[in-house]
């Protein structure tokens, strides 16, 4: 069958996938997901983001400090079909769907004179798998981030002696770094990798790969004097390196060997070797089968219900293409690149708490694709027809989990029911003096500005100066904090937008009940 025909097919169906319900399925925008949207709008509409700062490198957000590049494409999106869960989200799958041709070229470049089905059935695998499925109908920054990487190895092994493929190669790796926080380090281990496995390529090529430097250096330097500031910000909040809190741990254990007689307890404590095995513990639960292939990570946004990162029938064919790739690797330069970045991707995401952790490992993602492909493409032909209802299969009972059982049993994950309490509220607003609003799911008071489309111009006003505290913030009659019914209860004239158990049943005029998807209540609307 015609090669273009089949590339065709396969970005057909990695569109429809990626942009069908894509602003109802999920059920609902996340904190982040209406922080990168309303900021979007920010921008559009004044060049400032939520907290006055003009066209800033890192978007300050919830005093995470997010990485800027996500913010700022989603502009166009937000300028075209308005502020809503279509548009936000519209920047991911786009680039979800562009990651499936960039792999596709980035294998048709490597293995042109070897295997003519690789680069096919590497982005077939791509375009339905559930872990690249998931982060491209939901607005992560790390999907964006994932494009640029791939885009950018295609472009430098593709380079040879063309100067324009080393400049857009290197400013597609800088992209990476813009987009999210894990590249600022996978980035420069893969490019270490890349520049010693082709070195006789680079060094054949010096200007060219003297200019690659260059403009890479000069195009991430802008991020260099934020750096301290906003990966700072947020490597402190996530990661595992915590001197306070190993240091203690350390300390602890050292005081009680000395107490018993103990004379090797500084060596065995020492807090060096305690981060050490921290971080190797945490890399090697990015390899963990029930997170790959069963249960996912913890955060029900990461997943499908009932799901692993991958496909459970994709395991032997990963295995046999471990094995294929082992004993190649002396073959072909392709198999080393693939192996360095194998390897190099999940460092970043040992480096934090929480492991294994699906967005942080992202980046190691289409080589999954790719090993599965390889070890398929390896089978007797006999065997391999088998393999076809087995995906058809898997793929369509995955869709059943996502599309219908997903919404039903995570829609607490996804802060479902903040949108309705918002625009109700919003038809009580001029009856009462004051409207309180729970802190007990985070961050309500973005989705106010999100779904009031309050005008940026006018937030800024309050925002400005304003001190970030977790769990308190007030917009002119709105209260965005912990209710405390010992002391709220003595107000009148009040709307409270409440979770459950914090207002006693009897007690005021209930407006409305929201309820999650799966029939728990979710949030109380009370008139006082």
């Amino acid at each position: 069958m015609n090669r273009k025909l089949l590339l065709s097919a396969v970005l057909l169906l990695a569109f429809c996938l990626r942009f069908y319900a894509l602003g109802s399925n999920p059920p609902a925008l996340d904190w982040d997901e209406a922080a990168l949207g309303y900021n979007a709008y920010s921008l559009l509409k004044t060049g400032r983001d939520e907290y006055a700062i003009r066209f800033p490198l890192s978007i300050k957000s919830f005093n995470d400090y997010k990485p800027p590049l996500y913010t700022y494409i989603s502009i166009l999106p937000v300028a075209a079909f308005g502020l809503n869960e279509f548009s936000v989200r519209f920047t991911s799958a786009f680039f979800g769907l562009l990651t499936v041709a960039a792999v596709y070229l980035l294998l048709r470049r490597l293995f042109r004179h070897q295997s003519a089905k690789l680069d096919l059935l590497a982005a077939l695998f791509l375009a339905v798998s559930p872990w690249h499925l998931q982060f491209s109908r939901v607005a992560f920054e790390a999907n964006l981030a994932l494009f640029f990487l791939i885009w950018g190895i295609f472009l430098l092994t593709a380079s040879n002696r063309r100067l324009k493929f080393y400049l857009f190669s290197a400013v597609s790796l800088a992209l990476s770094m813009y987009a999210y926080h894990s590249p600022r380090l996978i980035v420069p281990l893969l490019l270490a990798g890349i520049l010693w496995i082709y070195r006789s390529k680079f060094r054949d090529n010096l200007k060219q790969t003297a200019v690659f430097l260059v403009v890479f250096l000069l195009s991430v330097l802008p991020i260099a004097v934020q750096l301290q500031k906003s990966t700072s910000a947020r490597f402190s909040s996530v990661s595992v390196v915590n001197p306070d809190e190993k240091l203690g741990e350390s300390i602890k254990d050292i005081e009680f060997d000395q107490e018993k007689g103990i004379p090797l307890g500084r060596l065995f404590h020492n807090r060096r070797l305690v981060y050490f095995r921290e971080i190797l513990g945490g890399y090697l639960d990015h390899f963990n089968f029930d997170f790959l292939f069963l249960t996912g990570d913890p955060p029900g946004r990461h997943h499908a219900s009932g799901m692993g990162m991958l496909y459970l029938w994709e395991l032997p064919f990963i295995l046999a293409g471990i094995f294929l790739v082992i004993a190649r690797l002396k073959e072909k330069k392709s198999w080393q690149l693939f192996a360095w970045w194998f390897l190099a991707a999940p460092v970043a995401s040992a480096l934090t708490s929480g492991t294994p952790h699906a967005v942080r490992a992202l980046f190691y993602l289409p080589l999954y694709q790719i090993l599965s492909a390889t070890g398929l493409l390896n089978l007797r032909k006999s065997f391999r027809f088998l393999v076809i209802p087995l995906f058809t299969f898997s793929f369509f009972y995955y869709l059943h989990l996502y599309y219908v059982i997903t919404p039903f049993e995570y829609s607490d994950w996804w802060q479902y029911g903040y949108k309705e309490s918002i625009l109700t509220a919003r038809q009580i607003e001029d009856r009462v003096d004051k409207v309180v609003v729970t802190y007990r799911y985070d961050q309500p008071y973005i989705f106010y500005l999100f779904y009031n489309l309050i005008d940026p111009g006018q937030y800024q006003e309050i925002s400005r100066n304003l001190e970030i505290k977790r769990s308190e913030r007030v917009i002119g009659k709105y209260e965005f904090r912990n209710i405390d019914w010992s002391k709220d209860k003595e107000l009148t004239k009040t709307l409270f937008v409440s979770a459950p158990g914090e207002i006693p049943e009897d007690d005021g005029e209930l407006i409305k009940e929201i309820n999650f998807l799966n029939g728990q209540p979710a949030f109380r609307l009370v008139l006082r």
